[in-house]
């Protein structure tokens, strides 16, 4: 069986099975929940015991965040297995302080729309007011049958349109292999579990390429545009971030402003870097020891006109920022104590910095308008569309996003490439 036809048959069966437990959850939510505890506690078994073998079967040492996750869901598991009774307990308060975290991102897109003058803040405010009561319902409340009813309605039409939407999307690419037109529609999962996909990645791809010996994880094919993902194993950045090269110019959005960011970095004024690409991806394996992972988009000709024009749009609303480093070079001042990011990017290519004086991106905040909704709005077109249905895409949903898409074939994503440095550095190829 060829690759594409296996990559089906795996997905399809878990499309039909999201779509099974949907309608349980709709018509017999009491089977619903039995059915959701048997496999929360598979699952919590499955993934240190496969962990484990992994480590074994490679010979590697465990690092510190395999000694944890591997602890942590043992002991979840068992806990949940010894006392049945209190996972529905734990289902309502996991599930309420999400919906009122939710809450509290909404909160802060609304102010995000207010400073900006972007449309859409009365209904950023009446979702932060709603998720905050549905939450602190959902924790507090004595009243179980309400609560029960309420997440077993909720969970059914999710796992229907989840499931409906990705089985459609999985029989297109199948018809695209007989040469039918498709058009690539994926749902995203919750953020919860997106966000910490760019994690997963990154420890299973550091793998990959410490048992490859350096050999070409793929072979490089002609494309227009690169989609960059950059993974890490530590701190915040642990959560991915994505950049676009176009043209050999790469574009990277962030809270780049060390002097007007706020809540841990991840509120604050946004800032475009423009920079050479292979100068900037090159920093960001030798200065940042990151794991560059880059699809490779085919266009054709109005894909790529309406791509330049989005992009000499977005520039028309910025305007040129200096960052520390650049202020001190050019008041020939010592560097040597600046280590904000945006310096360490301009002392190792002299990258253009800009900010946004109008509009959308102005404000940057991680749970709206951050590095993957810019790219998005950069690069959408009808064959590259992702649904999200949180409100926002995090790195985690366009990575699974594009690698789904690239593992399909025949799709517009055609090429993807793993750099790491001393590992596998860039090739030639990389202007």
């Amino acid at each position: 069986m060829k690759k594409n036809n296996l990559f089906f048959a795996g997905n399809i069966p878990v499309d039909l099975l999201a779509i099974i437990i949907g309608i349980l959850f709709l018509i017999h939510s009491n089977a619903s929940w039995k059915v959701l505890y048997i496999l929360t506690v598979v699952f919590f078994f499955y993934t240190p015991a496969a962990m484990i073998i992994n480590l074994l079967h490679h010979d590697k040492q465990k690092t510190k965040l395999d000694t944890f996750l591997i602890i942590f869901d043992f002991l979840f598991a068992i806990y949940i297995l010894s006392v049945p009774a209190k996972f529905m307990s734990f289902v309502y308060v996991f599930v309420g302080w999400w919906i009122v975290a939710h809450g509290l991102i909404s909160f802060i897109n609304f102010y995000v729309c207010l400073q900006d003058r972007l449309k859409g803040a009365p209904q950023k405010l009446f979702n932060g007011i709603f998720s905050i009561l549905l939450g602190t319902f959902l924790i507090w409340s004595p009243n179980m049958g309400s609560k029960s009813w309420l997440l077993a309605a909720a969970a059914g039409v999710y796992f229907c349109f989840y499931g409906g939407i990705s089985l459609l999307t999985h029989l297109n690419l199948a018809k695209k292999e007989y040469g039918r037109k498709h058009t690539a529609v994926t749902v995203s999962l919750p953020v919860i579990l997106n966000a910490f996909l760019p994690l997963r990645a990154y420890v299973s791809i550091h793998h990959l390429l410490q048992d490859s010996n350096g050999l070409p994880l793929k072979a490089e094919e002609p494309h227009d545009l690169e989609v960059y993902l950059y993974l890490n194993g530590h701190g915040p950045e642990s959560f991915g971030h994505l950049d676009i090269a176009y043209k050999g110019t790469i574009y990277s959005y962030g809270c780049h402003d060390p002097q007007n960011r706020k809540l841990m970095g991840t509120l604050g004024d946004g800032v475009l870097i423009q920079s050479d690409q292979r100068k900037f991806l090159q920093n960001a394996l030798d200065g940042e020891k990151k794991i560059v992972v880059g699809y490779g988009i085919r266009l054709n000709d109005t894909d790529r006109q309406k791509l330049e024009k989005r992009i000499a749009e977005m520039m028309a609303r910025t305007v040129p920022w200096k960052c520390l480093a650049e202020i001190a070079e050019e008041k020939h001042e010592d560097d040597s104590q600046i280590h904000d990011y945006a310096s360490r990017v301009y002392k190792h290519t002299h990258a253009k910095m800009f900010k946004f004086s109008q509009g959308k991106f102005r404000t940057y905040f991680v749970g709206s308008t951050n590095c993957v909704l810019l790219a998005d709005e950069l690069i959408r077109n009808p064959d590259l569309r992702l649904i999200d249905l949180n409100g926002f895409v995090t790195p985690g949903a366009y990575l699974s996003f594009l690698n789904t898409q690239y593992i399909a074939k025949g799709t517009a994503v055609i090429s993807r490439s793993v750099y790491q440095f001393g590992i596998r550095n860039l090739p030639d190829s990389v202007s």
